[in-house]
């Protein structure tokens, strides 16, 4: 079922004693802080009260007192300012932003966001050329930082240019009259991982002197843009999230209440807890799909509409285009697989090219692929003769790097450690991909590529409830840096299998092992798992690897456990062990050992088994062994143990009732039913009567 390994971290059982005695909370809870290494209650308690975070003094970003000169000027003198933004989501909240601010101080505003498909990413030099004679003042956001021959366009234009970005910087910097970016070299700012609604941000409190009062006034908007683009939710971040969080509880935006109604984060008037999980996965990706699928001014417009009825309208097509987005993501998905499955299996390094994807949702689905298969990997889409691409990397390796090495082969490119934009030309594709897979093998060691589950600490059944995951969601906001934590309980037994979505996920009900006589469950969902693909029964015992989350149903909450991994307990594979030691002991021509009757199927499993083959298995349908012997005991009320099954197979096959093609080790084959011209007796089986004389003689 899952082959990754799961990594479950170590604790100091003295050090998470003393937190919890301290700060009165839960072991859990402890534990969760110390891993975090919060390992003392003055750590701790700072962390859970978000003390000694504050916001750092603006002016400490380089060229800040020159940008906050030039927009002072240009209110004062209410000049024409653009507003030049990104497609993602931080580009819409900084543009958003920025666009709110300067409107509120009579500054004569506009905004541009540059079509993902027909203009690209990034600054455009027919766009600036179009703003000639009509903008004054051009201020980037989330972009701009690599823009040296754009900027140089607009000097030369008379239009002056202030670039607010947070992503990597070049060696050499756009000549504009301010470049804002806490990752230049010769920046003093003390944190570095602001998002590029972030650095807007500072802009703002620079210009207004009155941090509290921009913090209290958009700090949603900051929340959305920085928990969307990933950013590390420490310092900053972490207290601006916080806040945001906070205030999406009664926003002031009938835009982004209305988004919350059409995506069921309200439903009858109550407000689901707003978390940083629902921001990056339901708010977030319909902000996004605007850009991706249709026109990011779209996802704009919903941020700063004030009339409810068309806010509800932009909101309706944003869910709408978030669906197509949806159905397009998983076409392209399938296809990539395929292509993946097809090929050498060598490469370190994906890269995979269509002129049939979609630009605008490909870089979803490289992410996706980067963390099924836990490589890097790039995303091709090719029109007119040029592929513009959208990687995502993995933990500890650096896509900038790679895609450095690989520059004298690319058009363009730029983005973060772990996600990049590029485009190269279609004819040197596979060359790009010869030389990022050349460096990929000396720089992706094997501890890298090892498929992994990380795991915070393991929990009994009885400790997840109501009470302990509020007290674990005081951890939040969670994310880069404070991740959601992942637990794992141990022989937990499936009760029920619900599928979810026409199959597309499944919902579990899960009890313990030994429950004292009392009924216990807990709900279980796992996203992702088709219901088809999932190998486990009911009456399995498991372990599960999972997250945790409060399901609320009619004003009825309830503990619901999301699913990340599930593999066989150790007491039910040393049960399959047992029996696949009998039946290897059967197959061995030189073993005579006598063996336990159970072993041997009577007339009566034949019936039953072969019955419930046509009932339940369709020709050439792939059988697992175990799935078939446990939906035999649960469906057809029988004891009957996989060496038992195994063998009906064998005289099955042999007596060409069936037909059995084994895939790997033997546990899974695919299945056939032979056309039976003769009734067969059973008695004169060669299989059972070799087996009888060998083993029960």
């Amino acid at each position: 079922m899952n082959t990754r390994k799961w990594l479950i971290q170590e604790t100091d059982n003295e050090k998470c004693a003393l937190l919890e005695r301290e700060l009165h909370i839960l072991p859990l809870t402890a534990k969760l802080l110390y891993i975090r290494e919060l390992d003392t209650p003055e750590k701790a308690r700072a962390f859970l009260n978000k003390e000694n975070i504050k916001f750092h003094d603006p002016f400490l970003l380089k060229d800040m007192d020159k940008a906050v000169k030039r927009v002072v000027s240009a209110i004062e003198k209410r000049e024409n300012v653009c507003i030049y933004g990104d497609y993602d989501v931080d580009g819409v909240t900084a543009t958003t932003l920025l666009y709110t601010y300067l409107s509120d101080k009579g500054v004569n505003s506009r905004y541009f966001i540059p079509e993902r498909i027909s203009e690209g990413y990034g600054l455009s030099a027919s766009a600036i050329e179009k703003m000639a004679g009509e903008v004054d003042l051009i201020i980037t956001v989330d972009t701009g930082i690599t823009a040296i021959a754009e900027a140089k366009i607009a000097k030369e234009l008379g239009i002056d240019m202030i670039i607010t970005d947070h992503h990597n910087c070049r060696e050499e910097l756009p000549d504009a009259l301010a470049v804002i970016n806490p990752h230049r070299e010769d920046s003093e700012y003390p944190f570095k991982q602001l998002a590029g609604v972030g650095v807007v941000f500072k802009l703002l409190c620079a210009l207004d002197g009155n941090t509290e009062y921009i913090c209290n006034k958009y700090a949603e908007i900051v929340a959305i843009g920085t928990i969307a683009d990933v950013m590390p939710l420490v310092d900053e971040n972490r207290l601006i999230s916080a806040i945001g969080l906070k205030n999406l509880i009664n926003t002031s935006y009938p835009g982004l209440n209305a988004l919350m109604r059409h995506s069921g984060i309200i439903k009858h008037g109550r407000k689901k807890k707003i978390l940083s999980t629902t921001v990056g996965y339901v708010i977030a990706p319909r902000i996004n799909a605007a850009g991706r699928i249709a026109s990011a001014s779209k996802a704009v417009e919903l941020l700063l509409v004030k009339n409810e009825d068309e806010a509800d309208k932009i909101a309706t097509d944003l869910c709408l285009i978030n669906k197509h987005r949806q159905t397009t993501e998983r076409d392209i998905y399938e296809q990539a697989i395929e292509m993946i499955k097809s090929g050498s299996g060598e490469d370190r390094f994906i890269v995979l090219s269509s002129p049939d994807w979609h630009q605008g949702v490909i870089g979803v689905v490289a992410s996706k692929i980067a963390e099924k298969l836990s490589l890097p990997c790039i995303l091709f889409s090719i029109s007119e003769g040029v592929g513009k691409g959208s990687g995502r990397s993995i933990k500890g390796f650096s896509l900038m790097d790679a895609l450095y090495e690989c520059r004298d082969l690319l058009i363009e490119y730029g983005g973060h450690e772990l996600a990049a934009g590029l485009s190269v030309k279609e004819s040197k594709i596979d060359e790009f991909k010869k030389k990022i897979n050349e460096y990929s093998a000396k720089h992706l060691v094997d501890s890298e590529k090892d498929l992994s589950v990380d795991i915070d600490c393991e929990v009994d059944f009885d400790e997840i409830n109501l009470n302990c995951i509020d007290e674990i969601q005081r951890l939040e906001p969670f994310g880069l840096q404070n991740p959601v934590p992942v637990f794992v309980m141990r022989n937990v037994v499936i009760s029920d299998i619900t599928e979810l979505s026409g199959g597309k996920h499944i919902r579990m009900r899960i009890r313990p092992l030994e429950c004292g006589g009392r009924v216990q469950e807990l709900n279980a969902v796992f996203f992702g798992m088709a219901y088809a693909n999932f190998r486990f029964c009911i009456g399995d015992i498991c372990d599960i690897a999972f997250s945790v989350d409060i399901n609320e149903y009619m004003g009825n909450y309830s503990p619901q456990l999301l699913l990340h991994a599930v593999r066989r307990s150790e007491i039910d594979k040393n049960l399959f062990e047992y029996e696949d030691i009998l039946y290897r002991k059967i197959r061995d021509e030189n073993n005579h050992d006598r063996l336990p009757s159970s072993v041997l199927p009577t007339l009566k499993d034949f019936r039953a088994v072969f019955r419930f083959l046509k009932k339940e298995i369709d020709d050439s349908h792939r059988v697992n062994v175990v799935t078939i012997c446990k939906q035999l005991n649960l469906k057809e009320n029988m004891d009957i143990n996989t060496c038992k099954v195994r063998i009906i197979f064998d005289v099955l096959s042999q007596e060409r009732i069936v037909n059995i093609n084994y895939i790997g080790k033997g546990d899974v084959f695919e299945l056939e039913f032979l056309p039976v011209v003769n009734k067969v007796n059973l008695d004169n089986s060669e299989i059972l009567i070799r087996i009888k004389e060998k083993h029960f003689h």
